[in-house]
């Protein structure tokens, strides 16, 4: 073969190699594509604060309840003879939280407040967490357990709102301990009790030796409450020396809830509970 021939036959060779590696690289393998599920977008969610915006959903404050109505009525006179054991019924008051009880006024059997919830909703733990007081009064309560966590002391919710059933239940117990005269001074008869209204409370303290001693002298914490439940719209319904006017011995560890305006306002006044809510009649 000639030398002309060879090279041009290597050009040739050298060309189809060229054209093969062109084809090969223009034609590629066809790829059937894939069908995926959409990704579904992220949901926003809250961020902490400085890494960057977030969503501050609003929600609407749960609201407080009113205070007592404490506008002066006069509207109605109390029975001067209130110590006489009587069904009366209660006379209707500005706000129910105002209503008298004693031995002739009483609410009915069947009464019961229609917002009964456990103190534990005002913070209170254990047994004292069970009893039922309105909710009207959790917030202040609440602040009266801080209070009284803050001084060191351990106050003990006894007893709170009872039925009327319960009440009568109590009362016995008093009759069968005391006999039936001495009960009525100790115990209120069933639909006479301020614990039906579920604005009343029993506080002791963990030691005090019982129901018959003075609890604000004997303990701390019955010296606290004497000296501060009222801020919180607690006063004690039969405070010593009151019995002429209450008809009840004094019980150092009974307090009712009024509100704390009505609670200031009644210790400006230097009376008696139940002279101090005539003035709410009527309304």
């Amino acid at each position: 073969m000639t030398l002309f021939r060879r090279g041009a036959l290597w050009l040739m060779t050298v060309a189809l190699l060229l054209a093969a590696c062109s084809a090969a690289a223009v034609s590629t393998p066809s790829v059937t594509p894939t069908t995926e599920a959409p990704v579904a977008a992220p949901i926003s969610t809250p961020r902490p604060m400085g890494h960057g915006p977030e969503r501050v959903v609003h929600r609407p404050p749960l609201a407080r309840p009113a205070e007592p109505a404490i506008a002066v009525r006069y509207d109605a006179a109390l029975l001067a003879d209130h110590c006489v054991d009587r069904d009366v019924p209660a006379p209707l008051a500005t706000d129910v939280a105002l209503t008298v009880l004693d031995r002739s006024y009483a609410l009915p059997a069947g009464y019961a407040p229609s917002d009964l919830v456990p103190a534990s909703a005002a913070g209170l733990a254990g047994s004292s967490g069970t009893k039922l007081v309105r909710s009207v009064l959790v917030d202040d309560l609440a602040a009266m357990a801080v209070a009284w966590r803050e001084a060191g002391l351990a106050v003990i919710v006894e007893s709170a709102y009872r039925s009327y059933g319960a009440q009568a239940a109590t009362f016995n117990s008093w009759v069968s301990q005391l006999g039936h005269a001495a009960a009525l001074v100790r115990s209120a008869r069933p639909g006479h009790s301020e614990h039906q209204l579920g604005t009343a409370i029993d506080v002791t303290s963990a030691g005090w030796a019982g129901r018959f001693g003075d609890w604000a002298v004997e303990s701390p914490e019955g010296a606290w409450m004497a000296a501060n439940a009222w801020r919180y719209g607690f006063v004690m319904s039969y405070p010593s020396g009151s019995q002429d006017q209450t008809c009840f011995s004094y019980e150092p560890w009974h307090y009712r809830w009024i509100g704390r305006d009505a609670a200031a306002a009644h210790r400006s006044s230097r009376m008696h509970l139940r002279q101090f809510l005539e003035r709410y009649v009527g309304g």
